[in-house]
């Protein structure tokens, strides 16, 4: 039985550090930023708890219908939804934009020179990585390192055969090291 939650927890571990390394990896290598989406604007076609990796591209290169992220006006946080209409102005680009869920354009369009255009997205992972930006979720990934040490250093089946079925050779050497100080 723990010879099976042992094996569990390390699989869990590993499963979840081989896909922080691969985010972590394709941030660097493709000039990727992750993202985690918080409402449901974009449903059905990018889910609540979806981590999106934008890519940071001038918006000249931006084309009606691409899905993108753009900061809101004075500050209030980011913004991602698909394009509806895009115009030039002067050195800046007029973006208005749409989540495929709402039934209107946002009500003002957004002025920019550069966006994060939505090259990847991975339902279900914002969620996951949402908990390691809360203290909470820090303190569990804290237990759960714990429980992988433990679960990795931990072996009852080698002490038990160390000792012998019925603790004989355990008490064979300390006779016998009892017996080596006498002398």
């Amino acid at each position: 039985m723990m010879v099976r939650i042992r094996s569990w927890i390390l699989t869990i571990a590993a499963l979840i550090g081989a896909f922080c390394i691969l985010v972590f990896g394709a941030s660097l290598v493709f000039g990727l930023k992750p993202q985690i989406v918080v409402s449901g604007s974009m449903e059905p076609t990018i889910p609540t708890g979806s981590l999106l990796m934008a890519k940071e591209v001038s918006a000249a290169q931006i084309e009606v219908g691409d899905i993108v992220t753009v900061q809101r006006p004075g500050d209030a946080g980011l913004v991602t939804h698909r394009v509806t209409s895009i115009e030039q102005r002067y050195k800046d680009w007029e973006m208005t934009m749409r989540g495929d869920a709402n039934a209107a354009d946002d009500p003002q369009p957004y002025t920019v020179r550069v966006v994060g255009k939505i090259v990847a997205t991975i339902p279900g992972a914002g969620y996951v990585a949402g908990v390691f930006r809360t203290p909470f979720g820090m303190t569990g990934v804290i237990v759960f390192g714990l429980a992988v040490l433990t679960a990795f250093l931990w072996n009852p089946a080698r002490r038990a055969a160390a000792e012998g079925s019925d603790g004989t050779a355990a008490v064979a050497h300390t006779a016998s090291a009892v017996r080596g100080k006498r002398r």
